[in-house]
């Protein structure tokens, strides 16, 4: 692969810019699963609290707003002017694999688990790890591409973790908005699961993407396409 190996300040800065954002992505999953630990709360323990829920979906969207923001700024993973590049997909793996971590847990304390969300998310997280551990591995011998495929799994996957994430309080919105001002009490009084299932769609999208993608990379001979 040929690389400009001229450096000017402006792409050093958006460089070194794109890496804060990869940190910053990596940084805000341990708050965000402690907010989910204590936004979900079980309905003895006082329920969902949805200040927290719609806090820690907010610092999510945030973390996965960052993965478009620092291959814009600062160039892909390989990039000459960026120092931590390759820490750029562990991040992604680090965010979404720890909050559906969380979400996992919550979910199982209140005694609500199913398997249209378990093994959706157990097939994401055991990909992504075991992916992530290839990964490391063949970076370090050769250069790695990511393909358009595998770059709209991740964009499912944040999307679908986003919505089940925020699922308590925007369910309740889009319920108002779809009821009518007439009819706001029957909102508070009985909630539907629209946003839930559609994270849990997304999520089983995300999931099969992830094994195609998976199977991909396995049975890529990136000696000989590093050669071509």
């Amino acid at each position: 692969m040929k690389t400009d190996d001229s450096i000017d300040s402006p792409k050093a800065a958006g460089g070194a810019f794109a890496d804060a954002l990869t940190w910053l992505r990596i940084l805000i999953m341990p708050l965000v699963a402690f907010l989910i630990w204590r936004g979900w709360q079980p309905v003895d323990a006082g329920g969902i609290d949805v200040g927290l829920t719609l806090l820690a979906s907010a610092l999510f969207a945030i973390g996965a707003l960052t993965d478009i923001f620092d291959d814009f700024l600062g160039g892909n993973e390989r990039s000459v002017h960026r120092r931590f590049g390759y820490l750029d997909d562990v991040a992604d793996t680090v965010l979404v694999v720890g909050t559906l971590l969380a979400l996992l847990y919550v979910v199982h304390r209140a005694g609500l688990m199913s398997w249209l969300l378990l093994v959706p998310a157990a097939i994401l997280i055991g990909r992504e790890l075991i992916v992530g551990l290839f990964k490391g591995y063949e970076l370090s011998r050769f250069y790695f591409p990511d393909s358009l495929l595998s770059n709209f799994k991740s964009g499912l996957s944040m999307l679908a973790t986003c919505l089940l994430l925020a699922s308590p309080w925007l369910q309740s919105w889009v319920d108002r908005m779809m009821a009518g001002e007439d009819k706001v009490a029957e909102v508070f009084a009985t909630s539907s699961p629209t946003i839930w299932i559609a994270g849990q769609l997304i999520l089983w999208a995300a999931a099969i993407l992830s094994v195609i993608t998976a199977v991909g990379i396995f049975r890529t001979d990136f000696s000989a396409a590093n050669d071509a």
